[in-house]
């Protein structure tokens, strides 16, 4: 038997013991309709979506429309990231019907497309709270040949449809991944110094015009031990949180002991308090602008352009962009606490004594100069 028919008895094999597999599954057997490359979801409004409610086993989220937003409910009304929410909405309308599989409801559980089983079900609803719409994500089948879906709707015909959808996206469903984490980011070019206080005292770090980072006012007999400080002085160059929560009287005991004030050459400068407990480490975030700007009235910009050259121009524009950005910071982080990883809260929280060691004096040679040779030598030359 030639090689050609080996591999198509091969790939039939792999064929029928899918086909197996679904039968033996099934209590009732479907008739499987044919292939469809037609989308589960069809003329979904999303203007009408008010709730969307996500559910994975032991985990849920719930999104809530908020003005032109939507926010997480179960992080205290954190905002939501539009991108992420689009991303889902995206994902979820690439989602192929396949073939029809069954609309047995005793199948369901095998299937896994129970709420109970199921990988996702996710729900849109209205501001009546009713069902729009939804899916839920079953068992995937093997060999890679697709995941049981069910479409959610009013109707319990269409809701009993199980397909074989060829292709599913994994879905976030956690409250976390429907919020942008980074807190800050910054490149170390833009930092110009770091000052860090605790209860031991403070201590600050800078950079010169050139780059180079150095400790301020290091106690006589001490230097900088390595380039720990180099560390503590960049630590905001990422800074992203693990969890989130509302300043009240629920975390009133958190005591900020340590400051992290940033400074950068644009003349922001963002303070980080930061208060430890349970081993786990916590922060609220400030930020202002230092330079005093004038209105940015019609008349103000009307006047630049007839007085000032495209340099002057760009750099008044860039200060503008700053305060913006200081206030925009301030407008999204007031009023909220953030847990943050512990290994980028015990850098920015270095004693100045874990940053130094004492200086290793050179040692004097003591002893009197040894007089040349030639000098000493009183020899006549024979």
């Amino acid at each position: 038997m030639s090689d050609k028919n080996l591999s198509i008895l091969g790939v039939a094999a792999v064929i029928m013991a899918g086909l197996a597999f679904l039968v033996s599954f099934l209590t009732h057997q479907e008739v499987v309709t044919t292939k469809s490359d037609v989308p589960l979801f069809q003329g979904l409004n999303t203007a009408l979506i008010d709730t969307i409610v996500l559910t994975r086993q032991d985990e849920k989220a719930t999104l809530q429309r908020k003005g032109n937003g939507f926010v997480v409910t179960d992080k205290d009304n954190y905002p939501a990231a539009l991108p992420k929410i689009n991303n889902l909405l995206t994902s979820l309308l690439e989602i192929k019907s396949g073939e029809r599989l069954t609309d047995n409801p005793d199948n369901f559980e095998e299937l896994e497309v129970t709420e109970d089983k199921a990988q996702h079900v996710i729900r849109f609803l209205d501001k009546d709270q009713k069902l729009i719409t939804g899916i839920i994500v079953g068992k995937r089948m093997p060999e890679g040949n697709g995941t049981c879906v069910r479409k959610l709707t009013n109707d319990e015909k269409q809701s009993n449809q199980v397909y074989v959808s060829p292709e599913v996206r994994w879905l976030q469903t956690s409250a976390l991944s429907f919020v942008d984490k980074e807190i800050f980011k910054v490149t170390q070019e833009d930092i110009a110094r770091v000052t860090v206080t605790g209860p031991e005292g403070s201590y600050s770090i800078s950079s010169d015009e050139i780059g180079n980072i150095n400790m301020l006012n290091i106690p006589a007999g001490k230097t900088a031990k390595g380039t720990e400080y180099e560390r503590v002085f960049s630590a905001l160059t990422s800074l992203d949180f693990q969890d989130v929560q509302k300043q009240s009287d629920k975390n009133a005991d958190l005591k900020f002991e340590h400051t992290y004030v940033c400074q950068l050459k644009d003349k922001t400068v963002c303070t980080f308090d930061i208060a430890k407990k349970d081993n786990n480490y916590y922060i609220t975030c400030r930020s202002e602008y230092t330079e005093e700007l004038p209105q940015n009235t019609p008349e103000f910009i009307q006047s630049m352009k007839q007085n000032k050259t495209d340099e002057e121009l760009k750099e008044m524009e860039a200060k503008f962009l700053a305060r913006d950005a200081s206030n925009g910071f301030n407008k999204k982080h007031t009023g909220w606490i953030y847990q943050i990883p512990s290994y980028k809260a015990e850098v920015m929280t270095k004693k100045l004594a874990d940053l130094l060691e004492d200086k290793v004096e050179e040692e004097k040679d003591d002893s009197p100069e040894t007089e040349s040779a030639d000098l000493n030598d009183n020899t006549e030359p024979g």
